[in-house]
């Protein structure tokens, strides 16, 4: 288990002309779901800035602390950020209990490299890049690791290739395609060009066709 820390300050006020007026004080607008209710609070930004490199595209829980009142153990639920900015304009974080199960994503990292990309100029395709589990905050994986360093061309490997956790359940189905080695970089290019070639000879084929019956209508004509 990967938990962090992130002091937290109570607001109460919300709407646009609250969240813009704690942005300009170097605070993101937070709200916190859990226990059947919700809190809205505020974090500094440079901390949630450090948080999240801590993180290091992982998954963590994060503990909420409130000066002078209660923790809770905490997901990171969905941040919004500007979309041309990138600056962060909001925070939903989901309080979980130590004692209870809980259904969360954990990323899934390729490492190694493959024998068909090394050797024979294939391409890997990863179609799942996050599993979604189930288990308590103590068991819960940071990330998963899956290694290439086997794959060829025409391989694949499958969620059932991924080493399991104690306590954890993965929700997906184990037969489910995780990353294929795929095809050739080079093969593809030719195939490209060759199907390229083929139309550009398919075209001038017709003209010619065309022309000549144009001049057998007019030798009938005549």
């Amino acid at each position: 288990m990967n938990l962090l820390n992130l002091n937290i300050s109570p607001r109460e006020e919300v709407g646009r002309s609250a969240s813009r007026h704690l942005r300009a004080q170097d605070l993101i607008p937070a709200v916190v779901y859990g226990q059947g209710k919700a809190r809205i609070c505020s974090v500094f930004r440079k901390d949630f800035e450090e948080l999240r490199r801590g993180i290091e595209g992982g998954t963590a829980l994060v503990e909420l602390k409130e000066e002078g009142g209660a923790s809770a153990l905490t997901l990171i639920k969905e941040v919004q950020r500007h979309a041309i900015t990138r600056q962060f304009l909001h925070i939903d974080f989901l309080e979980v209990a130590q004692d209870r199960e809980f259904t969360t994503t954990v990323p899934v990292k390729l490492v190694g490299e493959s024998i068909g990309v090394r050797l024979n100029d294939g391409i890997l395709q990863q179609q799942i890049t996050e599993l979604t589990v189930r288990c308590k905050p103590a068991d819960l994986p940071s990330m998963y690791e899956l290694d290439v360093s086997e794959l060829d061309l025409g391989d694949s490997l499958f969620i059932r290739d991924i080493g399991s956790e104690s306590g954890v359940i993965v929700v997906q189905e184990k037969e489910l395609t995780v990353v294929s080695c795929i095809g050739s970089a080079h093969g593809r290019a030719e195939a490209e060009d060759d199907i390229e070639e083929g139309e550009a000879s398919e075209e001038g084929g017709e003209g010619e066709g065309d022309s000549a019956a144009e001049k057998s209508s007019g030798d009938a004509k005549s």
